[in-house]
Order: C-alpha cells, then structure tokens, then sequence
C-alpha cells in the first residue's frame, strides 16, 4: 500500500484529489513500487517560479519540479519517495500547446515527476533520456487507458 499526500494551493474541480491520488496510486503500481509516501503539490506560476530560482537557480516558471528523498525512516511504515510540485496554470497552457487535454498533461506531469524520484534522469545523458521518455510514454499510456475505462474523477 502507498500513501499519497496532496497539496492544492488552488482550487480546480477538473483536477481532484481524487483523481490525483488514484493517478499516482496506478503510475506506482505499474513501476512496482510498494509501501511508498509521495506528496504532490499543485500552486500557480509564481509560487513554482521562486522554487525554480531558489534550487535550481533558474528564474522562470516550469511545468514540474521533483525533491527526491528516498529515505524511510526508522519504525515508519513508508519508505518516503519525495515532492513533486506542478504549476497547473503552466500545465494547463502547455497542454493547449502539445494537443493532450488539462488532465492528460497533469497525469503526463505526475508520471515525469514521480520518475524523478525514483532516479530517472533525462538530463544525465541521452541514452538516459531515451529511457526515461520511453517509459513515461508506457506509464502514460497504461495509466490514460484506465481512465478512459473508468468512471474515475
């Protein structure tokens, strides 16, 4: 069993905690991962933008951020995985851009960020970004299907 944490600095009814939880509860599944905490957290540009600047050095919005900790604490019951931040407003424009409706782009965004914290690193070299990529597009597809299938919101 995982335990998912949510953080809704804004209100959106087309993205729930509901459906985020059970978006990150199948993204965990199908990578195999047991007895897990996660906390996601959804703010607006500005907010991400500071966070952007203040770890990473750079001063913009982006669409994701990941604060892996990987870490299980002695006589806790899970192993914690880490934060992920999203900016939904950022999502939200970039999902117009790239042809994928607002959910599908946040679960495209939850299945990035959580591989960022279980190491996967697109950055670190090509072959590494080919690896990456293509199992987010698995993650993605796999997890879009149950959605599709189910009345889920």
């Amino acid at each position: 069993m995982n335990r998912v944490l949510i953080n809704k600095e804004l209100t959106d009814r087309k993205i729930t905690k509901k459906f985020l939880k059970e978006a990150v509860m199948r993204i965990l599944e199908y990578l195999d991962v047991d007895n897990s905490e996660i906390s996601i957290t959804l703010t607006d540009n500005e907010t991400i933008r500071d966070i952007n600047k203040r770890w990473r050095g750079k001063d913009r919005p982006t669409d994701v951020l990941s604060f892996p900790i990987n870490e299980k604490p002695p006589k806790y019951r899970y192993k914690i995985l880490g934060d992920v931040v999203i900016s939904l407003p950022y999502a939200k424009e970039q999902a117009e851009k790239i042809g994928l409706s607002y959910r599908e782009e946040v679960l495209r965004l939850l299945i990035h960020g959580v591989l960022h914290l279980l190491g996967y690193d697109h950055e670190r070299s090509e072959e590494d970004a080919e690896i990456m990529f293509k199992l987010q597009d698995n993650v993605f597809e796999e997890v879009r299907s149950y959605f599709s299938r189910t009345t889920h919101t």
